[in-house]
């Protein structure tokens, strides 16, 4: 539940809220226009995943359209407004002004912790619906944000799946864990830190930043422990340059483990033989047994001409539950959006989405994957929230 600090901020903003609400609607004679959101980094290192949330956007959009929604009998036009949030902070929160500015009636994406959570904070204060499709960071739910929701597992979540994994399949008793210090990577470092604490492993940490590219001094470090497994908390591309210092300095035997910041075919491409045979894991089932998964990947490959990655379905399945919390709500009012999307029960390309009280998705799961003959293969869901 909203502090009562959040909820007088609300409450004050009503007014302005229900002026945002009407600005937001373009109205023509037999229809109204419904601008949502998706932000995320299509530019920078992460570009590759941006562009995947972006194009997943477009297909929801479309989908949406067809679906003929009516409020107010007139029919809804779904516009997309896209926005790229670079994966920085400082960028982030100014898209994030931006996009309030230009009235959208909620925002998806921003697939970075570092991002989403001080964009959030920007969203709530407007009032305007905000749902995640990546950011795992327990810090952007546990703000109590009325209006901030998440479709993806948190790296409580996740990191418990790694040191299940860690304990379980690959039998370690120490590793080495690196996190690049962002709001992403340490959050889900300190609780595999945590986790693997309270199961026995003994853990040896280190730092690094996520505009790193040489990791030998602290690979170096990591070796002289002599660890069964490296961690890394990170991005696919401090990973492709981290897993081949390690190559390099002769740790074929230490296996690396990845959170889902890595765990992209960007990271294997990149990588290239130094990737063989490595782990990591992802917050959700794998693609292909995700519910509605073959006639997504089959409308996305016809339109885009490539596989989605990760985050397209997530992102897809979050504009298409704006869409039915719009539908159930009956109104483009963003706090009725709000309202409705607390309890919204959707089954989508992911699954059954419904949120909590704090706006996670109560139906999240952790799998684990490993790169065999250069691609990520599924090795099976190993835990759920």
């Amino acid at each position: 539940m909203p502090n009562r600090t959040h909820l007088q901020t609300s409450l004050a903003g009503t007014f302005s809220a229900a002026l945002f609400a009407f600005a937001s609607m373009n109205s023509y004679a037999d229809e109204v226009i419904a601008k949502i959101a998706v932000a995320g980094p299509t530019t920078g290192q992460l570009a590759s995943l941006g562009k995947d949330v972006q194009n997943s956007g477009e297909l929801a959009i479309d989908e949406l359209n067809a679906k003929n929604i009516v409020v107010n009998g007139k029919r809804v036009r779904f516009e997309l407004v896209a926005a790229d949030d670079g994966a920085d902070p400082r960028v982030g929160t100014i898209v994030a002004q931006r996009l309030v500015d230009d009235h959208v009636v909620a925002v998806v994406g921003h697939i970075n912790s570092g991002v989403a959570i001080p964009a959030s904070r920007i969203y709530s204060q407007a009032g305007i619906p905000f749902i995640s499709s990546g950011a795992s960071n327990p810090t952007l739910t546990a703000q109590n944000l009325k209006n901030t929701f998440r479709v993806v597992a948190d790296d409580n979540a996740q990191a418990r799946g790694m040191v299940q994994f860690l304990s379980g399949q690959l039998k370690a008793k120490r590793i080495g864990l690196v996190d690049d210090r962002t709001a992403y990577g340490q959050g889900l470092g300190d609780q595999v830190a945590k986790d693997a604490g309270e199961s026995g492993i003994a853990v040896t940490r280190e730092f690094t930043n996520d505009k790193a590219v040489d990791f030998r001094a602290i690979l170096t470090s990591l070796k002289s422990t002599q660890p069964d497994a490296i961690v890394l908390a990170s991005t696919d591309a401090i990973a492709s340059p981290f897993v081949k210092q390690m190559k390099t300095l002769g740790m074929t035997r230490v296996r690396f483990v990845g959170g889902d910041g890595i765990c992209t075919e960007n990271w294997v491409r990149v990588a290239a033989s130094a990737a063989e045979g490595e782990y990591c894991t992802q917050t959700g089932a794998p693609l292909d047994q995700l519910p509605g998964s073959k006639e997504f990947v089959q409308k996305y490959e016809a339109r885009f001409n490539q596989p989605p990655q990760y985050f397209g379905p997530y992102t897809y399945d979050s504009v298409m539950v704006v869409g039915e919390a719009i539908r159930k709500a009956g109104s483009l009012d963003p706090l009725k959006l709000i309202d409705a999307l607390h309890s919204v029960d959707y089954s989508g390309v992911t699954g059954r989405i419904e949120f909590d009280n704090k706006g996670d998705q109560k139906y999240a799961a952790v799998s684990v994957y490993q790169v065999k003959s250069q691609k990520i293969t599924s090795l099976g869901v190993v835990g759920k929230m």
